[in-house]
């Protein structure tokens, strides 16, 4: 009797050691269109259209939630039927927004469509929806993930060396890798980045110009009346301050609005942007009256009246903002008005448009369709 107990336990523990085992198991996550059978090519991590994908371990994902919030995971491993991912952010975003590393998890019922970047600059993406997926977990001794990856890049003397991490994110081309210097994040294209090498003595300021100028230029500040092909410095430090009147054609300014219209039909909800507006990154400021055919665009804030035949791109706004096509604005104080669109994390005061959409809104907005983190409502809105 003692003897079948002692069998009895030894039996249970060992199952209950191999539950235990499997629960904490790693896996292999993959999506694959309802009804048909995962059929995968040579890049299995690329999801595309009639055929089956893995998620990757070890790899940067734009996910959109079914509640609509924007995520950009890096997956750190599938067990559990979960994916654990940690949020992926630069040193200055960690920094601005005091981001929390931790690991977390979600499942794959959570998410509603990958968001797969297509233009870095302007941030144009196609989505890949997931509605018509099912997911299939799998336990196999080959885990699906990219290894991690580091350069060495020396200085010109080659006395000094910095180590880069490569990370892989995708993308709709495929496989990009990234790597971050001073906290910004940079395409790695087969060149090594640059080592800073010893610390210079500054230079002596430029000196300011007055009365009239003209840009691109090499000053750091006008005061004055400013004509110019484009609102931009070539000096060493990247700053431009304009006091006055600023007329720019703003060619370059032309070719982007393009994909400003095409990235509208792909405008993701409030509740995914940004919570606040690192305001560090302003390096110029425009202040008083600009004119601008192509419209302003950089890391700058622009104060006063400001009119832009296409598109305006800038992270502070104070006074009147008139844009012929899209708004992109960090924050804003006082009226925006687009033929199109307006966009903004925080704004207090006025938007009109056909579409408006703010995350921290004290204010009203008026449009055809109106968003911002508390409602969505057609011709009118407002938050305080």
């Amino acid at each position: 009797m003692k003897q079948r107990i002692i069998i009895i336990s030894l039996i249970c523990l060992f199952s209950a050691t191999i539950g235990l085992a499997q629960e904490g198991a790693s896996q292999n996550l993959y999506f694959v269109k309802k009804g048909k059978t995962a059929v995968f090519n040579g890049r299995e991590y690329q999801p595309g259209k009639g055929r089956a994908f893995y998620i990757y371990r070890n790899c940067i994902y734009t996910v959109v939630l079914k509640d609509k919030r924007w995520l950009r995971i890096r997956v750190a491993d599938i067990r559990n039927d979960s994916v654990y991912y940690s949020l992926y952010v630069s040193a200055s975003e960690a920094a601005s927004d005091n981001a929390r590393l931790d690991t977390l998890a979600l499942h794959p019922n959570q998410l509603r469509k990958l968001k797969l970047i297509a233009d870095r600059m302007i941030g144009l993406q196609s989505n890949f929806s997931l509605r018509n997926k099912r997911y299939v977990f799998e336990t196999a001794d080959t885990l699906k993930g990219f290894s991690h990856d580091t350069i060495v890049s020396y200085s010109k003397d080659s006395s000094r060396s910095v180590a880069y991490e490569l990370v892989p994110y995708l993308t709709a081309q495929g496989i990009n890798w990234i790597y971050e210097r001073r906290g910004i994040t940079y395409y790695y294209e087969g060149m090594n980045p640059l080592v800073d090498e010893a610390i210079t003595p500054r230079k002596k300021p430029l000196p300011p110009k007055k009365w009239v100028w003209f840009t691109p230029t090499n000053v750091n500040k006008i005061s004055g009346l400013n004509l110019g092909i484009q609102t931009m410095t070539t000096a060493e430090n990247d700053s431009l301050t304009i006091h006055g009147v600023n007329i720019n054609a703003d060619l370059l300014s032309m070719f982007v609005t393009v994909y400003g219209v095409i990235g509208m039909f792909n405008m993701p909800h409030p509740n995914s942007y940004p919570d606040s507006v690192n305001k560090k990154e302003i390096n110029s400021e425009v202040t008083g009256l600009n004119i601008s055919g192509g419209g302003i665009m950089g890391d700058m804030r622009v104060r006063g009246l400001c009119i832009n035949g296409g598109m305006s791109s800038v992270l502070e706004t104070t006074g009147l903002h008139i844009t012929g096509i899209l708004n992109t604005t960090g924050e804003f104080r006082g009226v925006e008005i687009s033929g199109l669109c307006n966009r903004a994390i925080k704004g207090r005061g006025l938007q009109i448009g056909l579409l408006n959409f703010c995350k921290n809104l004290k204010g009203i907005q008026l449009g055809l369709w109106n968003v911002n983190s508390k409602r969505s409502l057609p011709l009118i809105n407002w938050g305080f």
